[in-house]
């Protein structure tokens, strides 16, 4: 049987059985879509190269044997304020006073391994109790190298660090409540005016990164879908013609499905695929609207048309998604991860589209013109009158 038969018959059944067809695919959607919050988002940077390199079994090796590998720094810095009482310099008592309170919040968290600051070498050094004045911090400075001091202020004593060790991994959920944690600790620790405590360091700049991955894929995705929608009502000069986005709208709720269900991770290159997706799956949606409405212009039943478009044009559009999905399949032999997932998710998602394309969107036409656009000239008419 040649492609043009199958494409007929495939046609003739979503065409001739409009309702039907449309039950199927929610259904598909809708057990796709239970997928989707399994998605895992991935922002270790280990996880985003070759796991088979020595560099980075070696870092799994070392979090085994001696714990926490990632570190937080949060640096306690000098800044402007309008307050008479305002601190000028870091080594203020009272700035040192907050930071040991501060350390001891943060070794509560799960997950914190160690924590550290200059704060805790002066305390030692005088007696285990904070020291009270600059004066006597200065005294316990000079009994240390010059070297071990550089490390411990900066050369204006504007600024000192504090350095949190976790062993929280490539575990992002962990991350996230670690950094949040983090945060919150600071936001209930007393530092005096003109002082403020910033959180940064390997967990808390992928939990950056997951934040933004999320504002990025939401962003580009609508941006593009907008674009798209603008583009279409003015090719067709018709409102019902945006029913032409629906096998875009749920083959981007298919591919999320299929990341949850194959594991897929979502990161800095997936986080793009929605705007990728719509870009390269509208293609098939305006062929298919376009060989429809001439084929109503030659007279044809919307039936026949539809079943006539899938015949012609399916087979183009099958062709045009198989080599797109090929030469996205190739980046799956890529080295890095994030490449090949790349790769993975963006081939199933112009498959879902072709698929929808080929099945679904023929029946959404014989909907839209036997039932959708005759009630709405209707109810414009009635508003009119």
């Amino acid at each position: 049987m040649k492609l043009r038969d199958i494409m007929e018959k495939i046609g003739s059944f979503s065409a001739t059985k409009p309702f039907l067809v449309l039950a199927i695919v929610l259904l598909i959607t809708l057990a796709l879509a239970t997928q989707i919050p399994h998605i895992k988002k991935q922002t270790s940077f280990e996880k985003m190269l070759p796991q088979n390199l020595p560099e980075v079994k070696e870092i799994y090796e070392v979090r085994d044997e001696f714990g926490g590998t990632d570190v937080a720094i949060i640096a306690v810095k000098v800044v402007p304020s309008d307050c008479t009482d305002k601190v000028v310099d870091i080594r203020d008592p009272r700035v040192l006073e907050a930071v040991k309170m501060l350390e001891e919040n943060l070794r509560t968290i799960d997950g914190v391994t160690k924590v550290t600051s200059p704060v805790d070498i002066l305390t030692q050094m005088n007696g285990g109790v904070v020291p009270k004045s600059i004066d006597t911090v200065n005294n316990l400075l000079q009994k240390l190298p010059p070297s071990e001091r550089e490390k411990m202020f900066n050369k204006d004593y504007s600024m000192l660090t504090i350095q949190v060790f976790t062993d929280v991994g490539a575990d992002e959920k962990k991350n996230k409540a670690f950094v949040q944690a983090m945060e919150e600790r600071i936001k209930e620790t007393p530092f005096p005016p003109g002082v403020e405590a910033i959180p940064t360091g390997t967990p808390v700049l992928r939990a950056l990164i997951g934040k933004l991955m999320n504002e990025s894929q939401f962003i580009t995705t609508a941006v593009a879908m907008i674009a798209i929608l603008f583009i279409i009502l003015i090719h067709f000069k018709r409102l019902t013609s945006v029913l032409l986005l629906t096998p875009l709208v749920l083959a981007l709720i298919w591919t999320g499905g299929f990341m949850g269900l194959f594991g897929i991770p979502l990161d800095m290159a997936t986080a793009a695929v929605g705007s990728l997706v719509l870009g390269l799956g509208i293609d098939y949606g305006i062929y298919f609207g376009s060989r429809y409405n001439e084929e109503r212009e030659n007279g044809k039943s919307p039936e026949e048309s539809a079943i006539t478009t899938v015949r012609f044009a399916g087979s183009s559009v099958l062709a045009s998604a198989a080599t797109t999905i090929a030469g996205l399949l190739a980046l799956t032999i890529a080295p890095l991860p994030m490449m090949a997932n790349l790769g993975k998710v963006c081939a199933l998602g112009i498959a879902s589209c072709c698929f929808l394309t080929i099945f679904f969107l023929p029946a959404v036409l014989v909907i839209d013109e036997k039932y959708i656009h005759p009630a709405i000239q209707k109810l414009i008419k009635m508003i009119k009158g």
